[in-house]
């Protein structure tokens, strides 16, 4: 998966993105995501940010493969002690099977060219009867 371009870098660090973020999370199973939730493609963090204010105390690691995402999203959940932001690819997740109860991903699974295997990912890195959630 390629990093982003200067153009969509601003959109995920923009304040419609960030409103936007309300909404997704808003309409996320909430009953279903359990403790611990993983977010790949997170790009600036908005969706991890809107997800702790909503759930506090929900463990989240927020994942995406540009390292210049990773750090505006360090940046932007500095403030949130229960959410950590990490480079990671999603076709190959750095994480053991059955980690997460749920995955979220938001407007990133277009960006994937070997989507096939970042959605096989997801499922191994869900623990049984786990969420997943996209929108694209």
């Amino acid at each position: 998966m390629p990093v982003m371009s200067k153009a969509e870098r601003a959109f995920c660090c923009g304040a419609l993105w960030r409103t936007s973020a309300r909404t997704i999370v808003g309409s996320l199973p909430t009953d279903r995501l359990g403790d611990e939730v993983l977010e790949i493609g997170s790009g600036s963090g908005a969706i991890a940010a809107e997800l702790s204010r909503a759930h506090p105390g929900l463990a989240i690691t927020a994942t995406d493969l540009d390292p210049v995402m990773v750090d505006a999203a360090t940046h932007r959940l500095r403030g949130f002690p229960d959410v950590t932001a990490m480079t990671a690819d999603a076709t190959q997740l750095p994480f053991a099977a059955g980690s997460f109860d749920s995955v979220v991903s938001c407007l990133m699974l277009h960006h994937i060219i070997d989507w096939e295997t970042a959605v096989a990912e997801v499922a191994r890195v869900l623990r049984p009867g786990g969420c997943s959630s996209a929108t694209t």
